[in-house]
């Protein structure tokens, strides 16, 4: 057995292919530098420019009711918004004097039967249902219930006197997502029923 020193048989050929690799890959790297360089120098003279306008979505609402000076029999609220939304009343009592100043002495808000899916909850009157735009909740006060005001002018155990008034105030929070109700209003709404907001 021979164990003598081994040498290249070709080494200049080895070289040579070394060289021709490394020769290769630079110009594959600078090719596709130039390509990228090229489609980037493109797209930035060529490409119009986009602009992504964003429209919030509004909730506005507007109430209408019957009331005669002593009875309301009618209390319904309108998505005026351009969204579905989920509606609340909160009906809001005082007394007043003759020329309609506010004035001291307690005053409750008459008990009434609901309208078909509102839900008292927290002081609130919720409508349990999604609104859609330009639609209007059913009527506040169930059919045959009224709210019939108190005249405490003629009540000479009261020495605050005057009449009570009820105002009605609604609020509209986009019914999508559900998170948006219960992390602004702090409920959980659902057909029929209004829990507490639960994250």
């Amino acid at each position: 057995m021979y164990r003598g020193n081994k040498q290249e048989k070709h080494p200049k050929r080895r070289k040579k292919a070394n060289r021709r690799i490394g020769i290769l890959i630079l110009s594959l790297l600078l090719i596709a530098a130039a390509a990228i360089g090229g489609t980037m120098a493109y797209l930035t003279a060529e490409t119009p420019q986009v602009v992504n306008t964003f429209t919030p979505a509004e909730v506005t609402t507007e109430i209408t009711e019957d009331f005669d000076g002593k009875v309301k029999e009618r209390i319904e609220v309108k998505n005026t918004g351009d969204i579905a939304a989920y509606i609340r009343v909160k009906l809001v009592t005082y007394r007043v004097n003759e020329a309609g100043n506010p004035i001291g002495g307690a005053a409750e808000i008459p008990a009434f039967d609901l309208g078909t899916n509102w839900r008292e909850y927290g002081g609130y009157y919720y409508y349990t249902l999604p609104v859609d735009s330009n639609e209007s909740t059913p009527n506040l006060i169930g059919d045959g219930s009224q709210i019939e005001l108190e005249d405490y002018g003629t009540d000479l155990s009261d020495p605050d006197g005057g009449k009570q008034v009820i105002e009605v105030m609604a609020e509209a929070i986009q019914s999508e997502p559900v998170q948006a109700v219960g992390e602004a209003w702090g409920v959980s709404i659902s057909p029929d029923k209004v829990t507490a907001y639960i994250d």
